[in-house]
């Protein structure tokens, strides 16, 4: 499953583009909205459209680092949806940096991050980019792709500045200039084609611990919970019901040089369970308290 991140301020647009990429695109698609409050207006109007199927996330927030409802919800869909494309559209204060940096945490063989795209409206863009110095630029500077939204033919005056100041922000970004109603099938084919490059958090797999042969475990994500297996450098995850677990989240690590220290502090940082966590590396056996 490949995840396409659509970021962009509140009122840029968002939720127009993403109808307008269902539109272009044949392939299976879920969306993922992640909204304050339970009004459902934006999965009604995506709903619309046959192409796609919309998950809501209102109980919890993805913008922050710690958050774990992003990461649960994003493999509950890939273990169970199973689409070729999931569409992640976090609300418009969210910080895209901190919502890459959760889905880089799951990614794996099975789920690749696609290269992030924001939205923004050129007629706010100034007043956006002054009033809210901190979620604003981060947008433009994490993303990877920009397109402007609204108006739909705007003052081209307008346009060269909105368009200079994004470069400035994120000289590395590809500027759609224009609107993106008016861009060709290719452009749209790229968002669903070109990962997200940087380093995954898999620190199992890098070395971080050890030289790691073999390792799995069982540790809860958000409100669900989660089995994972490495082997020779190959991860899998997939959920797991913990309605049998006579203990909480364990881990077994096997391999050369384990570091059993640097291990239990990853796991219990930040807060993962409420019950000790089981790490078992070798022939020993910790038992770490949760923090």
């Amino acid at each position: 499953m490949k995840v396409l991140v659509v970021s962009g301020f509140l009122g840029a647009g968002k939720t127009t583009f993403i109808q307008e990429m269902i539109s272009r695109s044949h392939e299976r698609l879920v969306v993922l909205e992640n909204e304050y409050g339970s009004t459902d207006i934006d999965q009604q109007i995506i709903r619309t459209s046959d192409a796609a199927s919309v998950w809501d996330l209102t109980e919890g927030c993805i913008c922050c680092t710690k958050s774990a409802d992003l990461a649960a919800s994003v493999i509950t869909i890939e273990n169970t949806v199973r689409p070729d494309f999931l569409i992640v559209e976090p609300s418009g204060v969210a910080a895209l940096s901190n919502v890459i940096a959760n889905l880089k945490k799951i990614e794996y063989e099975r789920i690749t991050i696609l290269r992030p795209i924001t939205i923004v409206d050129a007629e706010n863009f100034m007043l956006n980019l002054k009033q809210y110095p901190d979620i604003f630029p981060d947008q433009i500077k994490s993303s990877c792709t920009v397109a402007i939204s609204k108006p739909d033919h705007p003052d081209p005056s307008l346009l060269d500045t909105v368009t200079r100041k994004i470069a400035t922000l994120n000289p590395k970004a590809d500027i759609l200039h224009g609107h993106y109603r008016e861009a060709d099938d290719n452009w749209w084919k790229s968002l669903f084609t070109v990962p997200c490059t940087g380093t995954q958090n898999n620190a199992g797999v890098r070395g971080a611990f050890g030289f790691i042969v073999r390792a799995k475990g069982i540790l809860p994500a958000g409100k669900e919970w989660l089995r994972f297996d490495i082997v020779n450098g190959r991860i899998s995850i997939e959920g797991y019901d913990n309605s049998t677990l006579k203990s909480g989240a364990e881990c077994v690590w096997i391999g050369r040089g384990i570091d059993r220290l640097k291990i239990a502090e990853y796991f219990s940082r930040p807060k993962i369970t409420d019950k000790p966590l089981n790490i078992i590396g070798g022939r020993h056996h910790i038992k770490v308290p949760v923090n």
